[in-house]
């Protein structure tokens, strides 16, 4: 048996739909997996939230109002450049000297990719190393559709190329088939929930199995924001 009995008894059940209502919400489930983490998991577990907080450093560096909570970092210390992991740090120098790519933020990705993995090669994570490198290639694949779509060099815009050998062409050409773009991401994140339950491993009490529960847990808040009502009122007060 895993070392997380406890702590996976303790977490909420996750929603049965993509867009419904989390019991929690992220930022207070992530909370009580930041208090019930083993030491020798927290840099990995830490990796992981990373993620939220690269999304972050995305939107605000380019000044959008957009921040969302659970991850390592708050949004002053974003704002601020405080407590930043090597990585980020190493993204900024390289932006003062200067990115020559169509989108700088891709590069931050691909750094930001590069850390977690070579955490997860020494930490000798299975759930990450078999997960992380399908991503990657999922997003790959699909900046290689649009690429094509609108006559862009998707190559340049590519992270960490060739980084699986997993076959995306059913669901290339599943997203293909979907004129709506909401619906074709819903698709996507469909897939991504069936990959991460084969990816978590036969434990239920394991690492894996809760690094794999916040991997669903980011994408099923991502949905609950999607899917929330806009308030008239909230129209109203940002002046739209």
């Amino acid at each position: 048996m895993g070392a997380y009995y406890h702590l996976a008894c303790l977490l909420p059940p996750l929603p049965v739909e993509l867009g419904e209502k989390l019991s929690f919400t992220m930022a207070e489930t992530i909370g009580m997996l930041k208090r019930n983490i083993q030491s020798g998991d927290e840099s990995l577990f830490e990796a992981q939230l990373l993620s939220i907080d690269v999304a972050n450093w995305e939107q605000i560096d380019q000044g959008r109002d957009i921040f969302i909570d659970g991850g390592v970092l708050t949004r002053e210390d974003i704002e601020n450049q405080k407590d930043l992991p090597p990585f980020l740090k190493d993204f900024i120098e390289e932006k003062e000297r200067g990115i020559h790519r169509p989108y700088i933020y891709d590069r931050l990705w691909e750094r930001y990719y590069t850390y977690f993995y070579e955490l997860a090669q020494k930490s000798k994570c299975r759930f990450v190393l078999d997960y992380l490198p399908w991503e990657i290639e999922l997003r790959n694949n699909l900046v290689s559709l649009r690429g094509k779509e609108s006559g862009k060099d998707a190559e340049s815009y590519t992270v960490l190329g060739n980084f699986s050998a997993a076959d995306f062409t059913n669901m290339m050409a599943q997203v293909k088939g979907k004129k709506n773009p909401l619906l074709a991401e819903r698709y996507l994140d469909t897939e991504r929930l069936k990959y991460l339950f084969h990816c978590q491993g036969n434990d239920p009490f394991s690492i894996d199995a809760i690094l794999a529960y916040v991997s669903q847990l980011m994408i099923y808040s991502r949905w609950e924001r999607i899917e929330a009502p806009y308030e008239f009122h909230d129209f109203l007060y940002k002046g739209g």
